[in-house]
């Protein structure tokens, strides 16, 4: 299983599209943080790859603070991680790719992500290299 947090219809869209059919098939789309959190603990067992956006609801450069971000995922495993670390441990064989263009939220959670030892790739979308980031 793949998620796919992105709130822009228009990336989740060129996203489906440079995906296998398999990975289409497989592709869980959430367009909210809640969405995602939920998916991400449904999903545990099986999911492969976690796609994230930072900025959400329309926004752009949205502070690494809030609730509503991407960032609130990495806040979730960090939390996961310092109070049940054997259902963390099943996030280890999760690739985690960053693909916000926010380079300051995107490189904090990438060191954050990589800081719990999981396989992250910061990649803003649609840069060289981003083809590439569908496949497992």
């Amino acid at each position: 299983m793949l998620i796919f947090l992105d709130d822009d219809p228009y990336r989740a869209a060129l996203a489906y599209e440079r995906m296998t059919k398999d990975e289409r098939d497989h592709t869980i789309w959430c367009k909210t943080i809640e969405e995602a959190i939920q998916t991400l603990w449904d999903y545990r067992e099986t999911l492969t790859k976690v796609m994230l956006e930072h900025d959400l609801n329309g926004e752009d450069y949205v502070n690494i603070k809030r609730e509503d971000c991407g960032m609130e995922i990495v806040r979730f495993l960090e939390c996961l991680y310092k109070n049940n670390k054997n259902e963390f441990f099943k996030f280890r064989k999760i690739k985690f790719i960053i693909h916000t263009w926010n380079s300051v939220a995107g490189i904090k959670m990438s060191k954050r992500l990589k800081a719990l030892q999981l396989d992250v790739h910061y990649i803003p979308f649609g840069m060289a290299g981003e083809m590439n980031y569908g496949r497992v």
